[in-house]
């Protein structure tokens, strides 16, 4: 969740909570009873999807830490395959661009981290040929080419997790609404004790107020 919700939140659970403290004054209203039940439940929701939401949005960028890790450790171990054939071969072209360790590759923001990756297997390719002999294959290659094509999908493309949590980001805008126009309702049907018990009154007011932080 956001900011602000995270703040209307607070205010729906101050709300009820102040409700549940003065039951005896408005407990003779029954639209009053109903409110407050669909309120309360509405705060329990919004935290299942609130968590819902999170999980799935932890998930994304865990499963892309650990993607990333992955590639560049498969990316270091074909350096260094290729970084001794290159000083076999006096090939200090070759040397200079594939002298590169995981740290290197992982440190790297993602848009760079894709570039590097992505010039480094294009410069093995032109002498994979040759590599044969210091076991790197066509087939090793094609592995780390799958998992980084899968790794550039994922951060450019809506998985199943991004789904999940678009799903669980409209479902807590609708109980937002819905519980601010609950609350809205019980503006109005509570404002008969602005004259008649103003304490109580003033307490609402007070738990209805958003916090902006």
């Amino acid at each position: 969740m956001n900011q602000s919700q995270n703040n209307r939140l607070a205010m729906f659970e101050s709300t009820n909570s102040f409700l549940a403290q003065n039951q005896s004054v408005w407990y003779s209203i029954p639209i009053v009873r109903t409110f407050k039940t669909e309120l309360a439940g509405n705060i329990d929701s919004i935290k299942v999807y609130a968590g819902k939401q999170e999980a799935s949005q932890v998930f994304i960028s865990k499963s892309l830490s650990d993607q990333k890790m992955l590639i560049a450790e498969k990316m270091a171990i074909i350096d260094d395959s290729v970084e001794v054939y290159a000083e076999d071969t006096g090939n200090a072209e070759l040397l200079v661009q594939t002298t590169n360790s995981k740290s290197d590759y992982y440190k790297l923001p993602n848009e760079e981290f894709e570039i590097k990756v992505t010039n480094v297997i294009e410069v093995v390719e032109n002498v994979l040929p040759s590599l044969a002999n210091y076991g790197i294959t066509t087939v090793e290659l094609g592995i780390v080419k799958e998992e980084f094509n899968d790794f550039q999908e994922k951060r450019g493309k809506p998985r199943s997790y991004r789904i999940s949590s678009r799903v669980a980001t409209q479902e807590l805008k609708e109980l937002f609404d819905a519980s601010l126009s609950l609350l809205s309702k019980l503006d109005k049907i509570l404002k008969r004790y602005k004259l008649t018990n103003p304490a109580f009154h003033n307490g609402y007011l007070a738990a209805r107020k958003t916090i902006n932080n």
